[in-house]
C-alpha cells in the first residue's frame, strides 16, 4: 500500500508545487484566499474529527497566512488533541506566515513556517524546512535585503528557542560601473550554526559551517537569465568541499511556459557533506541509529549527524535541479544530489502543483527522501522520508472534496526513538479567492 501511494505521488509529479523554492524561481502573484474545511484524519490509525481554517491575505507587499487545524478524538469523547499546540511553536503555529515582499525583492521578511529555504547557492543550506516534524513546527524568521552594491540573507529556525542561525553577506564590487557582465559580479560569505542539535543545553555539541562563494550572472532579464558560480564550505573541526555550477532560466516565455535548470559538480574532502542543512535536517539533527546512515556498528546505539561526518571519506558528487511551469497552472520542480561511491548518499526533493489545469481538479505534492541507493529506495517510505500529497475536486462553486496524505517521522519520548507517522485526511473544504 505504501509503495503504491509513493508511486502515485511520483506519477502526480511527472504529469502535474506550492513551496517557497518554486516561487523563488518563478514568482507568482499573491492572492487573497479563504480556505476552511471539516473532515476526518487518521493519525497512526486513530480517527479524529478535523476542523481546518487556513485563510491567506495580501495587502500590497504584506501577506498573512493562518493555519488553524484542530483534531478531536473520536475514541475519547471528542477530546482535543493537544500534541503540537503544547510543543514547538505552541499557539503561534496558527500563524503559517507573516511576510513582507517575496524572495528576491529588495526587502523580504518572513515570520513563521520556513519551507525549502536557501542561503546563497545552497551548498551549505538548501531546501531547509522547520516543518519536517509536523506536530512540533517552529516559528522561524527570514530577513533578506538587497541594497544594490551589497546585501544580506539571514534566517533562524526557531525564535522560541534559538537553534539554527544562518546568514550570508554579499558584495558586488563593480555594481556602480557600467562594465557589461562584470558589473553583476557577486562575492559572498556564509555562516550557519546549529547551537544545540541534541536539545540539551548542558552538552557542547554546536555545529558550525562557514563558506565563501563567487557568482557571475552573465545574463539577467525578464526573458532569460544565466549565471555561473563557485562555492567553498568548511564544517568546523571537520572537512571542507568545493562546488562549481551553472544555472539558466526562462521565467515566462510568451506567457506560455517557464523553464529553469541547475547543474553542479561537487568535490568533497574527508568529513564533509554538501548541503548539510537540508530538507530533513530537523529530523537528522538529533540522535539516530547507525543504520540510518547505512552503518553496521553494534558498538554504537545512536549517533548524531556530526558523528557520521567522521566516517565520510573524500569523494566527488553531482547536484541537479529542474523546474518548469505551463501557463502558470502546472508547476514542477525536482532536484537530486549524489556522492559518488558512497552508499545511500542520494537525496531527492520533488514538488508539484496543478491548479485548475484539469478543470475543477487541484493537485499538490511535496516529497523529500534521503538515503537513496537504488530506484526502489525512491518510492519506499521509511524514516528518511517526508511526503505530502493532496487531490481536490470542485463539486460546487467554492466547494471542494479533498484527500490529503502525509508521511513523516517523529521523536517518541516514551520509546526514546524515532517513529514513522502517517495521516489520511479526507475533508470538505470551502475555497474562495477574493
Amino acid at each position: 500500500m505504501k509503495k503504491a501511494l509513493v508511486l502515485l505521488f511520483v506519477f502526480c509529479w511527472i504529469f502535474s508545487t506550492h513551496a517557497q523554492s518554486f516561487n523563488t524561481i518563478f514568482p507568482e502573484q499573491q492572492q487573497n484566499q479563504f480556505d476552511g474545511g471539516l473532515g476526518m484524519t487518521w493519525i497512526d490509525g486513530q480517527p479524529y474529527t478535523t476542523f481546518t481554517l487556513a485563510p491567506e491575505f495580501a495587502f500590497g507587499k504584506l501577506g498573512v497566512g493562518l493555519f488553524i487545524q484542530l483534531h478531536f478524538s473520536n475514541n475519547d469523547n471528542f477530546k482535543l488533541r493537544k500534541i503540537g499546540w503544547e510543543n514547538g511553536a505552541g499557539y503561534w503555529r496558527m500563524f503559517n506566515y507573516i511576510r513582507w515582499g517575496i524572495k528576491g525583492d529588495p526587502l523580504y521578511v518572513r515570520l513563521g513556517s520556513l519551507q525549502a529555504s536557501y542561503l546563497g547557492n545552497g551548498f551549505i543550506m538548501g531546501y531547509y524546512s522547520n516543518m519536517a516534524d509536523y506536530d512540533n513546527r517552529k516559528l522561524g524568521l527570514i530577513i533578506d535585503f538587497d541594497m544594490g552594491s551589497f546585501g544580506m540573507e539571514s534566517m533562524t529556525s526557531n525564535l522560541g528557542r534559538l537553534e539554527i542561525i544562518g546568514g550570508r553577506f554579499y558584495y558586488r564590487p563593480l555594481h556602480t560601473s557600467e562594465m557589461p557582465i562584470l558589473s553583476n559580479l557577486e562575492v559572498g560569505a556564509t555562516y550557519v550554526t546549529d547551537i544545540d542539535p541534541d536539545v540539551n543545553r548542558d552538552t557542547h555539541d554546536q555545529v558550525q559551517e562557514f563558506g565563501a562563494d563567487v557568482t557571475l550572472p552573465i545574463m539577467k532579464n525578464e526573458i532569460f537569465n544565466w549565471a555561473i558560480y563557485t562555492d567553498y564550505a568548511k564544517i568546523n573541526k571537520h572537512g571542507d568541499g568545493f562546488a562549481f555550477g551553472m544555472r539558466m532560466g526562462l521565467p515566462n516565455l510568451v506567457g506560455v511556459f517557464g523553464l529553469y535548470a541547475k547543474i553542479e559538480k561537487r568535490i568533497m574532502n574527508k568529513e564533509f557533506l554538501p548541503t548539510y542543512f537540508n530538507a530533513i535536517y530537523e529530523l537528522e539533527r538529533q540522535l539516530l541509529p547507525p543504520s540510518y546512515y547505512n552503518l553496521q556498528d553494534t558498538r554504537i546505539d545512536d549517533m548524531t549527524k556530526e558523528d557520521y561526518l567522521e566516517t565520510v571519506g573524500g569523494k566527488e558528487g553531482i547536484f541537479g535541479e529542474l523546474a518548469g511551469h505551463i501557463l502558470g497552472k502546472i508547476k514542477l520542480l525536482g532536484s537530486y544530489q549524489y556522492v559518488q561511491n558512497v552508499d545511500n548518499s542520494g537525496l531527492l526533493h520533488l514538488e508539484a502543483k496543478s491548479n485548475d489545469f484539469i478543470p475543477n481538479v487541484l493537485l499538490y505534492y511535496t516529497y523529500d527522501k534521503g538515503g537513496i541507493e537504488t530506484f526502489e529506495d525512491v518510492y519506499t517510505l521509511d524514516y528518511r522520508s517526508v511526503a505530502v500529497a493532496e487531490i481536490g475536486y470542485k463539486t460546487y462553486p467554492f466547494l471542494y472534496v479533498t484527500l490529503r496524505y502525509r508521511w513523516n517521522f517523529y521523536y517518541d519520548d516514551e520509546t526514546d526513538s524515532y517513529k514513522p507517522q502517517e495521516r489520511f485526511e479526507p475533508s470538505v473544504r470551502f475555497i474562495m479567492e477574493f
